[in-house]
């Protein structure tokens, strides 16, 4: 990556988000294509760099699962992130059978 490494959770959503559109934006007939990308990515980055990555990505995928809490019903901290670990839960457990 030749920009900076990114140091704020701004940075890391906004590269994790980078990634995310490319991913679904161009379907599945290119995912081995958009896979060979992002490895290209990750290769290029320092563990640190490695480490923002994934932070980003896991801040993202926080922010969408309390979007979905949210659009489910709860409100609030508690019940949103109790509603997103349960969501979470039973989609484990969905693509489990």
């Amino acid at each position: 990556m030749t920009s900076p490494e990114p140091t704020n959770a701004a940075q890391v959503i906004s590269a994790a988000i980078e990634l995310l559109t490319m991913w679904v934006s161009e379907g599945d007939d290119a995912r081995d294509a958009q896979a060979e990308y992002i490895g290209r990515r990750i290769t290029d980055l320092d563990e640190t760099g490695r480490i923002h990555l994934i932070r980003g990505q896991l801040y993202l995928n926080e922010l969408l699962l309390l979007s979905v809490a949210e659009a489910n019903g709860a409100s609030g901290p508690e019940a949103l992130r109790a509603s997103g670990v349960q969501w979470l839960r039973e989609l484990a457990l969905e693509i489990a059978q």
